[in-house]
């Protein structure tokens, strides 16, 4: 079984890379940078830059919306911004700061790494979908079919892919240091926020058997946290001293120390039931059976429709 889920985290790494490295073709920035306790995010963080680690390109920069600063960056440089499921109206901070990426450089190449697409409103769509069609090189990268379709539809102008999520760079011996003891018990990882499908707020399985929880982050505050929190309040108010001091603390403090903590937690349990789709790509790296329930709007439905549905061992909830 565990020889299947490797061999498929090898195939999409390998469709990654294909499409991908020939568009990297010089020095680049990373935008957008998930400063937060969501420790998918910051899985999809991990795997960007394992993946930019291979080529012979320098990183120039990163940072997140909340410690950008504009500065000048020649017209050769690639503007690389973070994957995830944040591209349309749901969690608009992301998109926000996208769109003020394509405008403040139009004539730098922009790579959007593979992103879920979902508008609640036509209008903002098509509002996007106008100042981005302005950038005469922006690509989109679609993790799912249905992201892809709709960006075919309305993002026409610019150039789109159809892309894996970027946490499968991460290669299986990197993952499997993090493996923990088996503790026999089943995890029901039922997410708390808005992406929540009501659908699946329980299911149908003996208490004792069962852990439902979310991810550990967001069940307590951890101090790695807070002290990030507090890092990003000063780089507010004092940009020149704290901002670049808060891109390394995030980087080599709490993104590692997270992603140890999700990894460890997911490959304790036997069986994992979740609502949550890094969950669910965190078990495929881990080679750990696994149902997924689908989001409020169909994103890990797609995205098992997309990349998993040939898996025996992976199930989609009906």
């Amino acid at each position: 079984m565990e020889k299947i889920f490797e061999e498929k985290c090898e195939q999409l790494r390998r469709c990654i890379e294909k499409q991908l490295i020939p568009l990297i073709n010089n020095d680049y920035v990373l935008y957008d940078l998930p400063y937060h306790e969501n420790i998918g995010d910051l899985l999809i963080w991990k795997g960007e830059l394992a993946f930019l680690w291979q080529l012979p390109y320098k990183q120039l920069g990163l940072c997140s919306f909340f410690t950008y600063k504009h500065k000048y960056l020649s017209s050769e440089t690639i503007i690389l911004m973070h994957g995830g499921g944040n591209l349309g109206d749901i969690w608009r901070k992301s998109q926000d700061f996208r769109l003020q990426i394509v405008k403040e450089y139009p004539n730098n190449p922009i790579i959007i790494f593979p992103q879920t697409v979902w508008y609640n409103d036509l209008d903002t769509m098509k509002r996007d979908a106008e100042i981005m069609s302005r950038h005469k090189n922006l690509t989109i990268c679609a993790r799912d079919r249905k992201s892809f379709e709709l960006l075919q539809t309305y993002f026409s102008t610019n150039k789109i892919l159809l892309v894996p999520d970027m946490a499968f760079c991460l290669l299986p011996e990197w993952i499997h240091k993090f493996q923990s003891k088996c503790n026999h018990k089943v995890l029901f990882l039922k997410r708390k926020d808005k992406e929540l499908n009501k659908s699946y707020s329980s299911l149908p399985l003996e208490k004792d058997e069962v852990n439902v929880s979310d991810w550990p982050t967001f069940e307590k505050k951890h101090i790695v946290q807070k002290l990030g929190n507090g890092l990003l309040f000063l780089s507010y108010y004092f940009p020149k001293i704290f901002s670049k001091v808060s891109d390394g603390y995030f980087r080599f403090i709490l993104m590692p120390y997270f992603i140890k903590l999700g990894l460890r937690f997911v490959s304790s349990y036997k069986y994992v039931y979740t609502t949550r789709l890094h969950v669910a790509i965190s078990c495929v790296l881990l080679g750990k059976p696994f149902t997924l329930l689908d989001n409020s709007y169909g994103k890990n439905r797609s995205f098992y429709d997309t990349w998993l549905a040939d898996i025996d061992d992976v199930k989609l909830m009906k």
